[in-house]
């Protein structure tokens, strides 16, 4: 597994590949250079094969191989990270186990289903209820339960988008019981549905690719058109309570620059937001991939003092 690996080991196993460039170096020699992945965390490699090189180069997206080589220091990183220097690069075959290449959460799926559900049962407004639960039925609810939240960056595993619409709506709640003249139906509501679209975005297979659609559109404009035509189908949600959620999908990424098409401008939407964000940074502390307290996090580019 990679978590275990340490300076000076030699390693072969099945990885996720994510190639991040090809190139030549100052002396003109060729080289590849990315991230290994399996579900037990990511290191990243570099390669000055020529053989394995053209292999990695003709890859289209994250893809298995069997990786062969030694685990070494970084010398060009300034915190002397390990790397893998990779001397074998083969893509995986039928008869290699891949199992251990989808991130798997430390959740319990069948409990979060349980909390899901129970949130849709808390919706008092008939027309936002139902709405709930024409959406989350059949063939979408199963992707539902078993997409990842992100790529690499926050809840990246299998179910990691119920837990954290699941975690997420918790937190909106607690939050508005707090606040006074709050639309409880509407927190709720916004909640589990502000991230919908990831299921058309992000694919929950090898890699958590992102999809075409999900790169020409995003997950906030295609969970809004998800919710805005299943709503047609609810003749009991009133034209205001589809706009307020609605706004609350449009806004639930704070700022125009994170890819909000708009600002939040309802207490619903402002809660939504926060539990939202507060939710994806607190999933930064449930992995820790070393013995040092002090870990540096991408998502929020900062360390982090784990313990």
């Amino acid at each position: 597994m990679i978590k275990d690996l340490q300076l000076g080991n030699e390693m072969e196993q099945t990885c996720l590949v994510r190639l991040q460039k090809v190139g030549t170096s100052s002396n003109g020699k060729a080289y590849a250079k990315g991230l290994l992945e399996d579900n037990s965390g990511c290191m990243p490699f570099i390669c000055f094969e020529t053989g394995p090189i053209n292999r990695l180069r003709v890859m289209s997206g994250p893809s298995p191989y069997v990786i062969g080589g030694k685990v070494e220091a970084n010398k060009y990183s300034n915190t002397m990270t390990l790397q893998v220097i990779v001397q074998k690069a083969v893509p995986a075959g039928e008869h290699d186990d891949i199992s251990n290449l989808l991130p798997q959460g430390d959740v319990d799926p069948a409990q979060l289903e349980t909390e899901f559900r129970t949130l849709i049962g808390r919706v008092q407004d008939e027309g936002l209820q139902k709405l709930l639960k024409t959406i989350f039925t059949g063939p979408l609810y199963e992707r539902f339960i078993r997409n990842p939240a992100g790529m690499r960056l926050h809840h990246a595993y299998v179910g990691g988008l119920l837990h954290h619409t699941v975690s997420m709506a918790k937190l909106a709640v607690a939050m508005a019981r707090t606040i006074e003249h709050v639309d409880l139906d509407l927190v709720i509501t916004g909640s589990l549905l502000h991230d919908l679209g990831k299921i058309r975005e992000i694919s929950a297979g090898l890699g958590f690719p992102y999809t075409t659609e999900g790169r020409l559109m995003g997950h906030i404009a295609m969970g809004a058109l998800m919710v805005n035509r299943a709503a047609a189908r609810v003749p009991e949600l009133s034209r205001d309570k589809l706009d307020q959620l609605l706004h609350i999908i449009l806004s639930h990424h704070g700022d125009k620059e994170k890819g909000s098409p708009v600002l939040c401008a309802t207490k619903e939407a402002f809660i939504v937001h926060y539990a939202d964000e507060l939710d994806s940074i607190m999933n930064q502390f449930r992995e820790k991939e070393g013995s040092d307290p002090w870990e540096f996090d991408k998502m929020l580019q900062r360390f982090l003092y784990k313990v």
